[in-house]
């Protein structure tokens, strides 16, 4: 009996050096999404949240800048588990 293959989102940028998926850390989702929800660029707050972060790929290990626009929703499928391979070969 085949396990279905089951995906995971969450919210990523591709790295600038290799292009591999960075999770995004959610202290940058919360200002992306109060960035979002101020539409009014003459909002004082809105233009004192940053829109600019920095974060470090893993594959890499390099750093570099990303904006809040170059964040999006990544997708990737996960493997079955080792539970579903151990009844798979029995």
């Amino acid at each position: 009996m085949a396990s279905p293959v089951v995906s995971e989102s969450f919210r990523a940028v591709l790295c600038r050096h290799c292009g591999k998926p960075i999770r995004v850390p959610a202290v940058v989702t919360r200002r992306e999404s109060e960035f979002q929800i101020s539409g009014n660029s003459n909002d004082i707050h809105y233009q004192l949240i940053s829109r600019v972060f920095n974060v470090r790929c893993r594959s890499c290990a390099r750093e570099s800048v990303y904006s809040i626009n170059q964040i999006v929703d990544y997708t990737y499928p996960l493997g079955p588990s080792t539970t579903d391979r151990k009844t798979a070969a029995l």
